[in-house]
């Protein structure tokens, strides 16, 4: 959302006689003033005035769901059309996710349901298209799927930390956007048999030259979740145990127990998904910290070390999917059903640039 740095967000609060759940907001990207200049100004004028910002998040988050469908037929699209469908998908997230901002704010429709949806399907934005990235450079190495996710989500997980504890949230130079347009870049390339090849010769040893792209990627999250802990000082212990349990959730669907990929991915997903939207909602409502969820954590360490040939694999997999599952439906319809007076379908005044 492209607002002012810094910027009181001051609209996470509706009933003044409450305390107010308002943060500090900076934002230092490299890219964004260009691209917001550039790009995003003109595309504003076009967005519908009477279309909902809230429409807008979930359309363009909706907009990745391709990213999923085309995963699953790759190899006969073609690796040059599964970039092309990424990209594209890509490019529909990145514009929505700045012109919900812009649309809610000239529409005077800014609200603590619009601030948890936007950040929120980012979470899952980031997931998915790291997912995508894995299947279009041949699912190999194997353990790069779960790196990628683990540090994607630690990564959400301590940036809503440390706006909980700090009443702060800092976006870094080099984050999100600027992510992308490396992303974009590599997907261009890719769709040329010359550069697709380079790409696919070997780096070090058998990793191929696709890594490079991934290191940075996983270098940048690096980079904040450090810089975060340094501002927090004091790391809280429930995100200790959530860092614990998504990384041996990590080792027991992609190493110990060989999950199918894509249902590994989809578990650790909503295991962060689950902890990161309570996160986001105990800051707005000013509510204690949250902890992750303790019978999650409890099975995933018992997955790590009871003997593989006592347990099956299938069921206890799926009934760790299905009580993760009910488990985010219940944590979003709570925070949703909470905020449903600020839904907003059509916009009741117009919004102006």
């Amino acid at each position: 959302m492209p607002f002012p740095r810094p910027f009181l967000q001051p609209h996470l609060s509706t009933d003044p006689a409450k305390p107010s759940g308002a943060y500090r907001f900076t934002d230092h990207s490299v890219l964004r003033p260009w691209v917001s200049r550039v790009w995003f100004a003109r595309l504003f004028p076009l967005l519908p005035k009477w279309l909902a910002a809230n429409l807008v998040t979930l359309m363009s988050t909706g907009a990745l769901t391709s990213v999923l469908v085309a995963s699953l037929f790759a190899d006969r699209m073609g690796p040059a059309v599964f970039a092309l469908v990424q990209l594209i998908a890509m490019q529909l997230y990145v514009a929505g996710d700045h012109l919900d901002g812009m649309q809610a704010a000239a529409s005077g429709t800014t609200s603590p349901l619009g601030d948890f949806l936007d950040h929120h399907c980012d979470l899952w934005a980031g997931c998915v298209l790291c997912y995508g990235f894995w299947r279009l450079i041949g699912s190999t190495p194997d353990w790069l799927l779960p790196v990628l996710i683990g540090f994607m989500i630690v990564g959400f997980a301590i940036t809503y930390v440390e706006r909980a504890e700090r009443k702060a949230l800092h976006f870094t130079a080099w984050g999100t956007l600027e992510a992308m347009a490396i992303v974009t870049m590599f997907y261009l390339s890719w769709c040329f048999i010359a550069m697709r090849e380079w790409w696919m010769q070997q780096l070090v040893g058998t990793l191929p030259r696709t890594m490079l792209v991934a290191g940075l990627g996983v270098v940048m999250a690096l980079g904040v979740i450090v810089v975060i802990a340094r501002r927090l000082t004091r790391v809280p212990v429930p995100l200790l145990l959530f860092v614990a349990t998504v990384v041996a959730l990590a080792f027991a669907c992609f190493w110990r127990l060989s999950v199918a990929p894509m249902l590994a991915w989809f578990v650790m997903v909503l295991a962060g998904a689950d902890y990161v939207a309570r996160v986001m909602h105990a800051h707005t409502t000013l509510q204690p910290r949250p902890w992750p969820d303790l019978i999650t954590a409890l099975a995933v360490m018992a997955l790590c070390t009871v003997p593989q040939d006592a347990v099956n694999v299938d069921a206890t997999i799926l009934a760790l999917t299905v009580w993760l599952l009910v488990r985010y439906v219940i944590t979003l319809t709570r925070i949703l059903w909470g905020w449903r007076q600020h839904w907003v379908w059509i916009n009741a005044r117009e919004a102006k640039p």
